[in-house]
């Protein structure tokens, strides 16, 4: 019994029109229909009733597809599993970030995604921006998150956060400084 024909079998079931089940497989009708009779060879048991205008599951045909649906619901979480254990596709998640990147403001990047994909785990690289860049191209990297103005041209580009700087002088420098110490900092028009 090969797996194929059991997922053959489970969209004759579902769609009970040969037709409709070889357009949803990607194959013609004429070889579905001998899987079909190669299966229900094997197993001994007619699996469809057949008549020129309709196809019904007969009662072994429904016992098989009560076992088969379980066997290919494991087969796809298998193979999902699989797929998510190639790079970059899950299992790990390989980001760059600023090497003066702070725990906050990791936290805030990283919330809400261990909960949207739990079974991926992020790797964090604290790199500069060119060299995330270069690892970014080089595949050795999945994500980063870089300083701009940079040389993005053949990566895609996510949002961009803005960070708020400050300027911090010692308080007998603020007096001195252009508005005052309430001034410090304080206003986009003026400039030190």
């Amino acid at each position: 019994m090969e797996l194929r024909h059991l997922r053959y079998f489970a969209v004759l079931a579902e769609e009970l029109h040969f037709g409709r089940a070889a357009t949803r497989l990607h194959m013609a009708q004429p070889p579905l229909s001998q899987r079909i009779r190669d299966l229900e060879r094997e197993l001994g048991v007619r699996l469809f009733d057949r008549s020129r205008h309709q196809v019904q599951l007969t009662e072994g045909g429904a016992l098989l597809l009560e076992h088969v649906r379980p066997v290919l619901a494991a087969v796809d979480t298998a193979r999902e599993a699989m797929r998510r254990i190639r790079p970059g596709e899950a299992g790990m998640l390989r980001v760059g970030v600023p090497p003066d990147t702070s725990p906050q403001v990791l936290a805030n990047l990283t919330a809400g995604f261990t909960d949207r994909v739990p079974d991926v785990l992020i790797d964090l690289h604290e790199l500069t921006t060119d060299e995330q860049l270069t690892r970014l191209r080089e595949g050795e990297l999945d994500a980063g998150v870089v300083r701009h103005p940079s040389d993005t041209v053949g990566l895609e580009s996510g949002p961009v956060a803005r960070r708020e700087l400050g300027v911090i002088l010692r308080s007998d420098q603020a007096a001195a400084a252009p508005g005052g110490p309430s001034g410090c900092g304080t206003s986009t028009e003026r400039r030190w």
